[in-house]
């Protein structure tokens, strides 16, 4: 089935598949897989950020994992969790932003290697969806900074999955923040090589 055909299959069934309304802002696909991100009605009421990963075989779902994050007023750099560019340019290279994402999360979230962060990220342009953390790589350092110093440090473990299509990867994780066990939910934009724009969401495993 076509990129289009499988992302169809989740589309039509992603409200009855969750038990929750959703509103897609952005959904791609590779090979077997779909990810969906939404905005997304909780049955106990109130809205959040959701990222779903669907597993499709013979045009039915045949795996689905997902979580969401409460949607937050204010946030650290003035956007939304989900807010910004959706459409997705089918022209960029996949391979080459998959590989782009993948190294981005092992080398600064996985390994913790801070040291070169404008060579995976796009700078002070840098766009952040993650309420937490101001827009550039400053106010990304700056964060993760202020969450070590007050014990709440953010590492990431392993990678569990990598989709990618045109200039939009997601990557799946697992790892521990302040303490606890988490699941972590990435969406990068990728331009000239670089992130550009991030959304995420994380939540206790």
């Amino acid at each position: 089935m076509s990129n289009e055909a499988i992302k169809q299959v989740v589309l039509a069934a992603i409200d009855d598949a969750t038990g929750r309304k959703n509103q897609v802002h952005r959904v791609l696909a590779q090979g077997d897989f779909v990810v969906t991100h939404a905005t997304t009605t909780l049955p106990e009421g109130g809205q959040a950020a959701a990222f779903d990963l669907w597993q499709i075989a013979d045009g039915q779902i045949t795996g689905h994992w997902g979580d969401q994050e409460p949607i937050v007023e204010q946030t650290a750099n003035g956007h939304t969790q989900v807010d910004g560019v959706a459409v997705i340019d089918t022209a960029a290279g996949t391979d080459a932003t998959r590989k782009v994402a993948e190294e981005t999360v092992r080398t600064i979230l996985v390994d913790n290697d801070f040291s070169d962060l404008e060579h995976y990220l796009a700078g002070e342009s840098y766009i952040q969806h993650n309420p937490r953390f101001a827009d550039g790589i400053s106010g990304l350092a700056a964060a993760l900074g202020e969450l070590a110093k007050s014990g709440q440090s953010l590492k990431y473990s392993d990678v569990l999955d990598v989709v990618a299509e045109g200039n939009f990867a997601y990557v799946r994780s697992v790892g521990v923040f302040a303490g606890a066990d988490f699941v972590f939910h990435d969406l990068f934009r990728v331009a000239d090589g670089r992130a550009v724009e991030h959304w995420d969401v994380m939540v206790p495993r």
